[in-house]
């Protein structure tokens, strides 16, 4: 039992899981005890959006990918803000948005998840349209929350920089060790 709890808080996805928690929690928690709940809460939504751009790479592209990541949910967010009020626009506006959004997907895992968070951004922002200078506001709190999210993640990295090369390293000797145990068990004249 212990082994099998020390696995799963060893796993890449755990500290994936803590990462998002600090980065969505913290924020609400601390403003929240200030007094301003519903701006954490933005904050939050922005690191949660962000997150899923989030895969293993180098470490300039993980930064890269979770900055554009940022930048797509709040100009998304701030482009369905911005044009509700005009229909006719908002919609000729919005099909391209949503097509570009889905042909981004076909160039790999990160760019799939950057449009996953992307359609997530227009569906949540298209649900809570916001007005005047409030729109700038909602628009910045969201990024803000995306670049905590990136800023944590780039520093659990410098802080266990090969954690995932060593868990995949792991993993891999766990699975050919298993594998040669099978192989073995084949040359085995009683079985």
């Amino acid at each position: 039992m212990i082994e099998h709890i020390r696995n799963f808080t060893d796993s890449n996805n755990f500290t994936k899981a803590v990462i998002v928690t600090i980065a969505a929690v913290l924020p609400v928690l601390i403003l929240a005890r200030l007094g301003y709940f519903e701006i954490g809460f933005t904050v939050a939504i922005g690191a949660f959006l962000t997150y899923p751009a989030d895969i293993p790479s180098s470490l300039p592209d993980r930064a890269r990918g979770l900055i554009v990541a940022a930048l797509i949910v709040a100009g998304c967010t701030l482009l369905v803000n911005l044009l509700h009020p005009f229909p006719v626009i908002y919609y000729a506006v919005l099909v391209p948005v949503v097509f570009f959004l889905s042909m981004i997907s076909v160039y790999g895992q990160r760019a799939n998840m950057v449009s996953f968070s992307g359609l997530l951004a227009v569906a949540l922002a298209s649900g809570h349209i916001k007005t005047g200078f409030d729109i700038f506001t909602h628009t910045s709190l969201v990024f803000s929350g995306g670049l905590i999210y990136t800023i944590i993640s780039l520093l659990f990295n410098y802080l266990s920089p090969h954690r995932y090369t060593e868990l995949q390293l792991a993993e891999c000797l766990r699975l050919t060790s298993k594998y040669m145990k099978l192989r073995g068990d084949l040359w085995d004249p009683l079985g």
